[in-house]
């Protein structure tokens, strides 16, 4: 099931208001981050102006679980539980840029002799 990548905060809510929860969090001088967290600890945010347009939107949402200022320790705590589902990992960040493949070996990455190891084989060697 590859979850659809909202833009909207509507498109995250849906129908289902129940379990949801926003933060409000001041960024910078005057704008401030709607952060909504679903039940399962996945997340999304936007930016707004304001606090007071932040808090007006989840509002207009019909969510009540409504969080100023920082992240209740338990939402903290499912947020980071939350483990995408593998067909998310599956396409590249950047779909243009193709898939994210194996490590080209540069030269950089292959095994050096250690500093005081011989270059090369002595005099004495090359004669027997």
């Amino acid at each position: 099931m590859k979850e659809k990548r909202v833009s909207v905060p509507e498109d995250f809510v849906g129908d289902n208001v129940e379990g949801i929860e926003a933060i409000v969090i001041r960024i910078g001088a005057g704008d401030a981050q709607l952060v909504l967290v679903d039940s399962e600890g996945r997340w999304e945010r936007w930016v707004y102006r304001s606090v007071e347009e932040c808090t007006a939107k989840a509002r207009d949402l019909g969510i009540t679980d409504l969080h100023e200022g920082e992240f209740p320790e338990k939402t903290r705590v499912r947020m980071n539980a939350y483990q995408k589902p593998k067909e998310e990992y599956v396409a590249a960040a950047y779909p243009e840029q193709g898939q994210v493949g194996p490590v080209i070996p540069y030269p950089e990455n292959r095994r050096r002799r250690p500093p005081d190891a011989p270059v090369g084989r002595s005099e004495e060697e090359k004669s027997h």
